[in-house]
């Protein structure tokens, strides 16, 4: 079976066709804090997986070549209607529709792997390294794991409110969650 994945993989990039890719929903909760409070505001984005060529890792026996993750900037949830649209008049989402990680390789790790690649936020894209776990879970793998951001390194311009007496802190947290397959 490995012997065929391996050609089915080969053909394929040979002939610039992905191999087996799917879909999954992944929930991302990006939180920071203000000068007054702490904020969580939610979306869920897709993981597209394609499998084979890499190292082996909990719910990925073949490795995995791929991963992109696509989140839609207009989808993001936020605890009130103002706090949402602050976060869309920073994020403008009609000019840049969506958020994207594009891994260019991983480490596997004791717990999962670190995977690094290329996040596009705005017009901005930057090497991050995204350390997660990975449990085995049927056919795939549930994750979960965290990033630490400054907003202001992608072009994103904190929030300031109330005449400049609230001012959103650059420093943001993207935690992550949901089972993939390959």
């Amino acid at each position: 079976m490995a012997i065929v994945t391996r050609r089915l993989a080969l053909f394929c990039a040979v002939l610039g066709v992905a191999a087996v890719t799917s879909a999954q929903t992944v929930d991302f909760a990006v939180s920071g804090n203000s000068t007054i409070r702490g904020w969580t505001c939610e979306v869920s984005g897709t993981a597209e997986v394609t499998a084979g060529g890499g190292a082996a890792a909990a719910g990925f026996s073949s490795g995995v070549q791929g991963v992109t993750l696509t989140v839609p900037g207009a989808e993001f949830t936020c605890p009130n209607e103002e706090m949402t649209e602050h976060l869309m008049e920073a994020m403008r989402p009609d000019e840049f529709g969506e958020i994207t990680f594009q891994m260019d390789g991983y480490e596997v790790t004791s717990n999962g792997a670190t995977a690094t690649g290329a996040l596009t936020i705005l017009e901005t894209t930057e090497t991050v390294a995204v350390p997660m776990t990975l449990t085995e879970s049927g056919t795939g793998a549930a994750i979960e794991g965290e990033v630490r951001l400054d907003m202001t390194d992608y072009g994103v311009e904190p929030p300031t409110v109330m005449l400049g007496m609230l001012r959103v802190r650059p420093q943001i947290t993207i935690e992550f969650g949901g089972t993939v397959a390959p």
